[in-house]
């Protein structure tokens, strides 16, 4: 596969009317990671930690810059906020290019905030988090 440039980057968010969202326009960063909570089962004997397989996490945040409008960034998140929807979240890092990675997930929205600074642009960032399921790893 070729190396891609971020700028192809999509995200696809479904609001809680169910209609697909399309917020990579506002997007300047998108960070999906995985976590697992691995138990420690350690005992006194143990020359080394021991862990046993835990329970999966994911979270996705992102940056943008705020703008108004209907289905821009701050419309969608402020959308979800309001309610308790759980998000279909659709992660194409590589664009719509044919054999990238699309990451598809159910996820609550976390964390919702916007930045005006003095001397620069208003920015907004916001947080996912896995609401059920997993994260599923498919191609475009």
């Amino acid at each position: 596969m070729p190396q891609i440039h971020g700028r192809n980057a999509l995200l696809h968010v479904w609001d809680s009317a169910g209609t697909s969202r399309n917020i990579s326009g506002d997007l300047n960063n998108i960070v999906l990671a995985w976590s697992k909570a691995n138990a420690d089962v350690t005992t006194l004997g143990d020359d080394t930690n021991q862990r046993i397989s835990g329970i999966r996490d994911a979270t996705l945040t992102g940056a943008a810059i705020w703008n108004t409008g209907t289905g821009n960034v701050d419309d969608v998140m402020d959308d979800l906020m309001s309610g308790s929807t759980i998000a279909l979240i659709k992660y194409m890092p590589g664009g719509c290019t044919t054999g990238c990675p699309m990451y598809t997930a159910c996820m609550l929205l976390n964390a919702y905030e916007v930045t005006a600074p003095l001397n620069g642009a208003v920015a907004a960032a916001f947080t996912f988090e896995m609401a059920s399921g997993s994260v599923s790893a498919s191609s475009v």
